[in-house]
């Protein structure tokens, strides 16, 4: 079997669609989703609309815990507003109710068996859902990421793409959405359970429309925008 391991989406349904268009190209099967589905932009009908045309697991990233907070309480909504722009707005108007439960409940953590190996989904890490664990971890961090009886740690949040030891092999597929070495490139990782190889990918994606409308919806985080232009020059010259 042919996985694709895919992690912080954000809202971001051009990257997805565009690691998607890949990973069907490589014969990839099934998708495992590490959280942070929601959050940052602004598609996240679509995104979702997108990872339902495949079989696939799921856990929460913080961004699903921020949108369940902020939808009981007006004043984190504001708060997660001004620290991270409008896209818990916009999830909140143009998904479901069902979505938005599936969404909120889903587990931070999960243990699945595919094509004969043992997966463990982490959204931060094994020990704190919140937690970055970035590729220049020190040993002591590293080693309490490893999970006994799991053939790969997979984790998300840090936006970095990782590959670090192995009897578990430590896995960060990087952010689809929100690539933060340099942007214009969906991150993911493909896995085939075959023959174990781990192939981390980037595939490029026209980031211009999506700085236009995050510079148009969020002009008090420049952020959101400059980010996706790091790096990249297919993004030069956007308003």
């Amino acid at each position: 079997m042919k996985i694709a391991v895919l992690a912080d989406i954000h809202g971001n349904a051009r990257a997805l669609g565009a690691a998607l268009v890949e990973a069907r190209k490589s014969g990839v099967e099934h998708l495992i989703v590490l959280g942070d589905i929601i959050g940052y932009y602004y598609a996240a009908r679509e995104v979702l609309e997108q990872l339902r045309e495949w079989p696939f697991f799921a856990i929460r990233g913080n961004h699903e815990r921020m949108l369940a907070e902020a939808l009981e309480n007006d004043s984190s909504m504001q708060a997660y507003r001004e620290r991270y722009g409008s896209a818990l707005d916009l999830a909140e108007a143009t998904l479901e109710p069902q979505d938005i439960n599936w969404l909120t409940s889903l587990p931070d953590r999960a243990s699945v068996r595919l094509g004969g190996i043992a997966l463990e989904l982490c959204h931060g890490s094994p020990r704190d859902p919140d937690e970055y664990v970035y590729p220049d971890a020190n040993a002591a961090t590293l080693e309490a990421c490893r999970v006994a009886g799991a053939d790969l740690v997979l984790m998300g949040h840090t936006h970095y793409p990782m590959l670090v030891g192995e009897n578990p092999l430590l896995l960060n597929p990087g952010s689809v959405g929100q690539a933060r070495d340099r942007g214009g490139l969906a991150c993911w990782c493909r896995v085939d359970t075959d023959t174990r190889a781990v192939v981390l990918e980037r595939t490029p994606y026209d980031t211009r429309p999506l700085i236009e409308e995050a510079r148009r919806r969020d002009r008090h985080l420049p952020y959101l925008a400059d980010v996706l232009e790091r790096g990249n020059p297919t993004a030069a010259g956007a308003d």
